[in-house]
């Protein structure tokens, strides 16, 4: 069987419950097949190669059950958020997972599907490189400090910013790409100073503190790298996050990324 992005979602869905089970390091030759990575009763993400440049592409299909399909009235599918978010990263040149294809499956009385293909991003989460590993993780750490400064510079606020959300590429220079943007904040303006942008920064801190286990002077250096790439002194940029202690102090960011931004008329 090839797998095919742009077909059905409600098809995919379907056909992507026949599949092997495999890994993201699951070894295939050029039309052998695909590979179900992930299995659950809302999605399902599968592993193939393009048919046209052989290359590796991962598929979400998502499934809202026919009794929840109410909620999704009037906002438009998480796999089209993420898709029209990644295009969006991707015109402006920063290191995202390439957009491939979009499909949406809405039927009155049935489940609703959607899925997004996007190229394959090799290598491991930051999170468990930092986990793995004991050299180069400032390097590492800078990295993702810049490359979150970069996405708020170009207008962009990722809001669901952490390490398990960073790739990177451990067999070639240790390059950082970005995934998993489906809240992701759009704005086409430089977004640097914004309560939303200090959000990314404020998640980022956390994670690094407490799913990394980084001690003070790695976080500092996450700091450092964002304040030169957005023009922020790194004390001036600590005491602002150092000010939003706890969950509470973010809510309302939280809830407008999250929740109000999800509520877009769009055509079904």
């Amino acid at each position: 069987m090839s797998w095919d992005p742009a077909q059905k979602p409600d098809l995919a869905w379907q056909l992507a419950g026949g599949l092997p089970r495999g890994t993201s390091g699951s070894e295939q030759e050029v039309g052998e097949g695909a590979v179900l990575l992930q299995d659950e009763p809302r999605i399902r993400i599968v592993l193939s190669r393009c048919s046209e440049t052989s290359r590796r592409q991962v598929s979400k299909i998502y499934r809202t059950p026919l009794a929840l399909t109410w909620r999704d009235l009037f906002r438009y599918p998480q796999a089209q958020r993420e898709f029209e978010n990644l295009q969006y990263a991707f015109g402006k040149g920063l290191p995202v997972a390439e957009p491939l294809g979009f499909g949406l499956r809405r039927i009155p009385g049935r489940d609703w599907y959607s899925q997004l293909t996007t190229a394959y991003l090799k290598g491991n989460t930051l999170r468990d490189i930092l986990a793995s590993r004991t050299e180069g993780r400032k390097e590492l750490v800078s990295g993702a400090g810049r490359l979150v400064a970069a996405m708020h510079r170009a207008g962009m606020v990722w809001g669901t910013a952490h390490s398990g959300n960073f790739m990177v590429d451990d067999d070639g220079d240790d390059s950082l790409s970005a995934f998993d943007v489906p809240y992701a904040l759009c704005i086409g303006k430089d977004m640097t100073g914004s309560r939303f942008a200090l959000y990314d920064v404020w998640n980022m801190a956390v994670d690094f503190r407490t799913q990394c286990k980084l001690d003070e002077s790695l976080v500092r250096l996450f700091f450092e790298a964002y304040g030169q790439g957005v023009g922020i002194g790194p004390s001036t940029l600590l005491s602002q996050v150092s000010e939003r202690r706890g969950r509470k102090s973010v809510f309302w960011e939280r809830l407008y990324i999250r929740t109000v931004r999800s509520f877009r008329l769009r055509p079904f």
